[in-house]
């Protein structure tokens, strides 16, 4: 329904007909809607909001606001993909969406699926093959149509009409007859079409666009998400308004929309159609001459301007080249977001430089008409486009440099954060299409193979011959803001992040769904575009390193990458490029056709949006360069020709120094020999001599050649898996698990390359495996981890693998098709990373049996503890299961770290009083921990016994001591004796933390003394900010000793340094110690006078500040490190860069007006008590993952734990600076508004 809203002819022909009852329209259609979720109901944050900002409600809530009457819906198609397995649960789940839809009087119509049809393109899947399938839902809908009172449309039943190209969607020129005959089952015929009504359509889409943009509007995650309390989101500036601000404005314009379509309707008026909004004037700017001034370059290079806003250049994004050499630049005036009822007008600019002296000269209008086009690629004859829900493929088809045909390839791309959606188009060498979203995205496209889904940050990989997307890293695994995919000379990839640094992306090529963190082997920084130094005019030296944008210092940074195991290591080299000038934005970087450096320079003061105002005025909206780096002591290499090419100079192409020409030579080839590619690409690769010296090189492109043109070549795919070269070896291991549902006898070849000598072969095998649905094949990815040294990345691969393909290999240990026979080391393997109840029965006949040796029995335990029922849990549990000690204290070791609070069944008593009292040593400790986990309070005695027996050991009292705080009706007097004895510290700060478990009270006491006497205030702190009501204990009773300011002003310190967020307890500690922490009320007239104070300041007095308040314990600056471990607060070292000296003083004083995205403290309170603080890093259906401020670990914590979670703002108190002199403030304020001027 999407498209057919979209497209606007059934809504037209329904006004039309009930034009006297003026019927209004609201289209809650959705992407990849099924019986089982509506996007309407289902996206993030639409029903709930997040924390104090409501939603829209569920979907009887958002239907009733709509105060709708009668429902349009159509379901069923995406559903069929599951099979006749699947319809059961398609039954029950549309009988109870059409009750929800129904509601208590609204009418409901029920529109079937057309028919599956055969694509064009014979490459993709025959949908017909479906149509069976699809029959039976049909019939189910229609039953449960009738079963509601609703009016059911078949469209399916002995209708021949061709509507689709791609065998699944309806294509525009069909919306036409798609509306007339749904029309026409609902009694409404009009027999000269849509002849009459060109006029009302108009209408009618101009009120769709507007509702669209309201009800799906871009950045939705400012509106309703995480970010909601963002400067972007809320304003707080005369005369600029807030996003809230303007999304309110739009329902009036459809009111004003509906009038004119029911005049419309009547014949009483026109359309009227939004005019273009104009820009507002141009903000100062250096002009290309001057800014080129500001440029400093590596030695022996040289910067020229290719282009500027003078050819239409501004706001540049991306940057391409077609075959021809011409230079698409997609540009935006749209960015962040659309104005009230504005019609988007992004355009692509095309640029040719007709007289190769480096600089365009001429310029045309490519594409208009876009909306914020953040991803961009040529192949295939034409230019492909990311911008909002779609992908676009545009063509010219007369030569005149503007795109005559628009089509779109896919829908269902997120738009919740528009500096997030898809972007930075790149090509692999074997023609697979990469794209990046961040983690305010969420992704459901349609495709002939299914539903393609990315939940948050991830990557997209498609094919666009078979028209295949897949997810990776889906759910947010890596970088958070990912903007830019580059590839190495042999296929290996990396992928950067907007603010998170650099990942080597190869060990995520399976699209698992299950989450598993991916490492990052660069260091975060404003990263933007990546490209591969590459090409004859480059340095020899720099071949094959890296240039990386980083818009936040100004600087094009370069990197080089040395092997490492089946992985790389990350160095960082000089930089290419730096500016002195603070709009030089560098966003995207190419090597183009001639083997010079291209570089897109958004050229703008404001570079994001939630962190500046949704309508900055300083925001830069009339420029935009092209630069052009080229380096002096090597020439410029010619254009190649590739139409005027024959076909074997265009093989010879595929020897080229620069990737860009043997990329273009692949697709022409494509292009040109179609059918008969893998023919002549086998003739000519079965010539290459084997003395050349770029063989292996040559074999690695045809090979890819075939892969662009998907035609599988078992001879090329045998030449270039054997070869002597390993990279090559691993990428032909990549392209046997791309093609094996089209290659006969795949398993030899896997077989071979898991057992391969190099790591990173056999890491491309296990991902082969891991995309490969067949049961077989797991055991080959097993013998890759099992025969042979591994490491992180292939650990992660491996682990990928058998989640994602669990139910196959399950299915065949089931029926005999895998038999790991003898094998029992890879079975072991397998079993381990399984994550479905179904393999509980092989863990514990593994775990009972003497098979496994000691190091195996721990993954072994943490699989039957984490799957496992309370019968499973007693099992392991229980010391008769076990033949041997190690046995036993692995699965002791499984449970008490398990996520799981599940408790055996029946009394485990006994069996714990026993290992208390025995002789083991690790099984005593694993006892207690046990009955702490278990919260076992019958056992306190016992424990007790041990935690304060002086002959037990340090490690049993130490765990006894911490035992006693989990358990009911401990005696705490020994307790309290502890805290006062001269024991070690640790035990009696356990003692300490225990006591604030079962006495708050009287441990605030203690620890009040504890503080006073100087004694360690971090770990008691500690203690009661991490206990509910807590910090007002231990505030109560340092009021009662009189703390004196010395001790006062030192446990103020430290609470500051620890990123406390307590104002209850800062407030009294500045109190006694006589420090000033109230900071002033906020006024723009207070930050304007500041600021021109700062800008006369004392930059070296302001770094001594800036250490004496503290401020370098929470915030990197200066390349400081934290000994491993994440600092509080932002990274400052670019904050002059990227915040005016007005937003440094708001952070720095009113910490809580603008929170980074990012660092917004979140405070859980579980079921027991306990308090927790930090930064949420996932939270899903199950768990919610924290990561503790100044810790380097995550925490998880099950949700049936929690019993409070709140948002806590900035971990930066309030008033820190409230102490400072003007002078010292202001110094402390120039010498942040330094930081990332190079």
């Amino acid at each position: 329904m999407v498209r057919a809203q979209r497209s606007g002819h059934l809504e037209t022909l329904l006004t039309w007909n009930f034009r006297n009852e003026t019927p209004k329209f609201r289209d809650m259609s959705w992407e990849a809607d099924t019986v089982f979720g509506l996007g309407t109901e289902t996206e993030r944050w639409r029903s709930g909001g997040f924390r104090g900002i409501k939603g829209l409600g569920n979907l009887e809530t958002q239907l009733s606001n709509l105060k709708a009457t009668v429902i349009i819906v159509q379901l069923g198609k995406n559903e069929t993909f599951a099979g006749i397995k699947g319809l059961e649960a398609f039954i029950q789940a549309s009988n109870k969406l059409f009750s929800r839809l129904r509601g208590e009087d609204r009418k409901l119509i029920v529109i079937s699926p057309t028919k599956f049809e055969r694509s064009k393109n014979p490459l993709y899947p025959d949908l017909r093959n479906r149509n069976s399938d699809l029959s039976h839902y049909i019939k189910t809908l229609r039953t449960a149509a009738l079963n509601h009172d609703a009016i059911f449309v078949d469209l399916f039943t002995d209708n021949e009409e061709k509507f689709t190209t791609n065998g699944l969607h309806i294509t525009s020129d069909k919306q036409a007859n798609f509306a007339l005959q749904i029309a026409s089952s609902l009694g409404i015929e009009r027999p000269n079409g849509f002849e009459g009504l060109n006029d009302l359509l108009a209408s009618v889409r101009e009120k769709h666009r507007l509702w669209f943009d309201y009800w799906r509007p871009a950045n939705w995650k400012c509106l309703f998400g995480d970010d909601n309390r963002r400067v972007f989101s809320i304003g707080n500036q005369k005369n600029i308004p807030s996003i809230r601000d303007e999304r309110d404005k739009i329902p009036d314009l459809i009111k004003e929309a509906e009038k004119n379509i029911t005049a419309v309707a009547k014949g009483l008026a026109k359309p009227k159609i939004a005019q273009q909004i104009p820009l507002p004037p141009p903000t100062s700017a250096l002009s290309s001459e001057e800014e080129m001034k500001e440029f400093q370059p590596a030695k022996d290079f040289e910067v020229n301007l290719f282009a500027s806003e003078k050819l239409g250049v501004e706001n540049p994004l991306t940057i391409r080249w077609d075959s021809e050499g011409r230079m698409y630049v997609a540009c935006t005036w749209t960015y962040p977001h659309l104005k009230p009822g504005e019609i988007p007008n992004d355009k692509i600019i095309l640029l040719t430089d007709t007289n190769g002296d480096g600089q365009a000269d001429h310029s045309t209008i490519f594409a208009d008409g876009l909306n914020i086009p953040t991803g961009l690629e040529t192949a295939n004859g034409g230019v492909y486009v990311g911008q909002s829900t779609d992908l676009l493929f545009l063509r010219d088809l007369d030569g005149d440099g503007v795109a005559d045909e628009r089509k779109v390839i896919l829908s269902g791309f997120g738009t919740g954060d528009s500096h997030q959606a898809m972007n930075s188009f790149t090509w692999s060498p074997d023609g697979e299409l990469f794209f990046c979203q961040g983690d305010g995205i969420e992704s459901r496209v349609e495709t002939p193979w299914g539903i393609s889904s990315l939940y948050q940050a991830g990557v997209y990989r498609l094919r666009p011959g078979r028209l295949e997307l897949h997810g990776l890293l889906d759910d947010f695994m890596g970088p958070g803001n990912p903007w830019g995919v580059v590839f190495d000379n042999w296929g290996q990839s990396l992928v950067v992040d907007g603010a998170g640094g650099i990942t080597y992306l190869t060990p995520a090529s399976i699209p698992a769904k299950r989450r598993l963190r991916l490492d990052r082997i660069g260091n975060p920084g404003g990263y933007c575009g990546v490209e591969m130094i590459n090409g004859r005019n480059m340095p020899k030296s720099m071949r094959g390193q890296f240039v990386i944008n980083d818009f936040k210092s100004n600087t094009v940074k370069r990197f080089s990458l040395q092997p490492n195991g089946s992985g790389f290591k990350l160095e960082w080299e000089d930089a290419i490029l730096k500016s002195n000038h603070r709009k030089f934005r560098p966003v995207d970087i190419r090597i183009g056709p001639d083997g010079a450096m291209y570089i897109a320079d958004f050229y703008n003061n404001v570079i994001c949006h939630q962190d500046d105002y949704f309508r900055d005025p300083t925001r830069d909206l009339h420029h935009g360069r092209i630069w052009r780096v080229t380096y002096n002591k090597n020439p410029i290499v010619p254009k190649p020709k590739f139409s005027n090419s024959s076909t074997s100079q265009l093989f010879n192409m595929l020897s080229a120094p620069e990737r860009w020409t043997r990329q273009q030579a692949k697709f022409e080839l494509n292009k040109r020999k179609g059918k008969k590619v893998r023919q002549i690409t086998e003739n000519w690769a079965s010539q290459i001599n084997k003395d050349d010296p770029h063989h292996d090189r040559n074999l690695f492109e045809a090979l890819a050649l075939c892969a662009i043109a998907e035609a599988p070549s078992h001879k090329l795919l045998k030449q270039v898996i054997n070869l002597k070269n390993h990279r090559a070896r691993a990428f032909a291991t990549r392209i046997l698990g791309r093609w094996q549902d089209r290659l006969p006898n795949t398993n030899k070849l896997l077989a071979q390359a898991a057992n391969d000598p190099h790591p990173l072969v056999r890491l491309e095998a296990i991902l082969a495996c891991g995309q490969i649905p067949k049961a077989k094949v797991i055991q080959f990815a097993a013998q890759a981890v099992t025969r042979h040294s591994r490491d992180k990345w292939i650990d992660y691969a491996f682990t990928q693998a058998v989640r994602h393909q669990e139910l196959n290999w399950m299915d065949g240990l089931t029926d005999g098709t895998l038999d790991f026979e003898d094998d029992t080391s890879s079975m072991l393997a397998v079993l381990e990373k399984g994550g479905s109840k179904k393999i509980l029965s092989q863990l514990l006949n593994l775990a009972k049996s003497n098979s496994i040796n000691d190091k195996g029995l721990p993954g072994i335990f943490r699989g039957i503890a984490s799957l496992g029922g309370q019968n499973e849990i007693k099992r392991i549990f229980e010391p008769s299961f076990h033949s041997s000690l190690a046995s036993q204290t692995a699965a002791w070791a499984a449970l008490i770290n398990s996520q799981s609070y599940k408790k055996p069944e029946g009394d485990t008593r006994v069996i714990l009083e026993s290992a208390l009292t025995g002789t083991n040593e690790s099984i005593r400790v694993q006892s207690l921990g046990l009955i702490a986990k278990w919260k076992i309070s019958e056992l306190k005695d016992s424990t007790s016994t041990l935690a304060f027996e002086q002959t037990a050991s340090d490690s049993t009292r130490l765990a006894a001591v911490r035992t006693l705080g989990k358990l009911e009706g401990v005696n705490t007097k020994k307790l309290i004796k502890l805290v006062n004895s001269k024991e070690s510290k640790v035990l009696k700060i356990a003692g300490l933390e225990s006591l604030a478990k079962l006495n708050l009270a009287e441990a605030a006491k203690l620890g009040a003394n504890m503080i006073a006497k100087g004694q360690p205030e971090d770990e008691v702190l500690y203690i009661f900010l991490n206990r509910e009501s807590g910090s007002k204990a231990l505030m109560e009773a340092l009021a009662k000793i009189n703390l004196n300011k010395t001790s006062a002003a030192k446990t103020l310190t430290k609470l500051q340094s620890i990123g406390s967020s307590d104002a209850n307890l800062m407030n009294y500690l500045s109190k006694v110690a006589g420090i000033k922490n109230t900071a002033p009320i906020y006024s723009s007239e207070y930050v304007s006078n500041l600021a021109k104070i700062a800008t006369k300041g004392d930059a070296r007095n302001g770094k001594l500040i800036f250490s004496i308040a503290g401020c370098i314990a929470c915030h990197k600056i200066n390349s400081s490190s934290n000994n491993g471990i994440p600092f509080i607060g932002p990274d400052l070292e670019t904050i002059g860069n990227t915040l005016s000296p007005e937003r440094i003083i708001e952070e720095v004083i009113w910490p809580n007006r603008h929170v980074k995205e990012g660092y917004n403290l979140l405070q859980v309170t579980t079921n027991g008590g306990d308090v927790y603080q930090g930064y949420e890093q996932r939270s899903r259906e199950r768990h919610l993952i924290l990561r503790p401020i100044s810790e380097a670990q995550t925490i998880t914590i099950p949700q049936e734990q929690i019993r409070e979670q709140s948002q806590l703002g900035s971990a930066m108190p309030t008033g820190l600076t409230a102490n400072l002199s003007k002078k010292n403030l202001a110094d402390l304020i120039h010498y942040l508004s330094e930081k990332g001027q190079n």
